[in-house]
């Protein structure tokens, strides 16, 4: 019996500690020009990991390794100008393009935070389309 009980304990510490990947492809840049600036963070909002990446053929893909099972959020923007940051208009509109994880759609003011979280249970791929 006390055999049956460490291989159960054993196991469960296993798999509790796995880490995954996560997969990030962002399709739909108007060009190639810039870099995409892309943020991983968990669901309290804070970042985790963050990449630039160059533009190629009007999309990126992007890995964010390590990761403990959870609920992150992906944000991501065209900075097509390379000046670091999203570039709005006067009314705060973005002029670059923009994505976040499980396409949402804004609705009077940027997407809500709990509408973009995602479950990581395993390795995972997700698409985000450019707004």
């Amino acid at each position: 019996m006390k055999v049956f009980f460490v291989f159960i304990l054993t196991s469960f510490c296993v798999t509790n500690s796995a880490n995954f990947t996560l997969q990030v492809y962002i399709q739909g840049f108007s060009n190639n020009h810039g870099k995409a600036m892309i943020a991983l963070e968990n669901a309290e909002k804070k970042v985790l990991q963050s990449k630039i990446e160059v533009i190629s053929n009007q999309e990126v893909t992007v890995y964010f390794k390590n990761l403990l099972p959870g609920r992150y959020v992906v944000r991501m923007f065209h900075d097509e100008n390379n000046n670091q940051k999203l570039d709005t208009n006067f009314l705060g509109i973005p002029k670059e393009g923009w994505g976040c994880s499980n396409n949402v759609k804004p609705q009077f003011g940027p997407p809500k935070h709990e509408d973009m979280i995602f479950e990581v249970a395993a390795d995972k791929k997700i698409t985000i389309n450019i707004q």
